[in-house]
């Protein structure tokens, strides 16, 4: 952060049912397990994160199939690098 204040954007956006049932599931296992919040815009602010540290772009997508494949790539390699990491 170096000393500045950080500023954050609302983002509004539209989940399926499934997704929201996804990320509060994903809640209720860290409290059960945990005792620990974790709120679905904590969910999504962490996953842009990890995306922003991927070499990812969105250079000549033509769909939202594309964008989809293009983060599970940019995701599968940023999993293999962190396991050659641990090894």
């Amino acid at each position: 952060m170096n000393g500045k204040k950080e500023f954050r954007h609302r983002v509004v956006t539209f989940l399926t049912r499934e997704e929201l049932e996804f990320m509060d599931k994903l809640n209720k296992d860290a409290m059960f397990s945990t005792g620990k919040h974790i709120s679905r815009a904590q969910v999504l602010q962490d996953l842009a994160e990890l995306l922003s540290r991927t070499d990812m772009d969105a250079k000549s997508l033509k769909n939202d199939a594309d964008l989809e494949q293009r983060m599970m790539e940019a995701i599968a390699r940023m999993s293999e690098q962190f396991s050659d990491k641990k090894e």
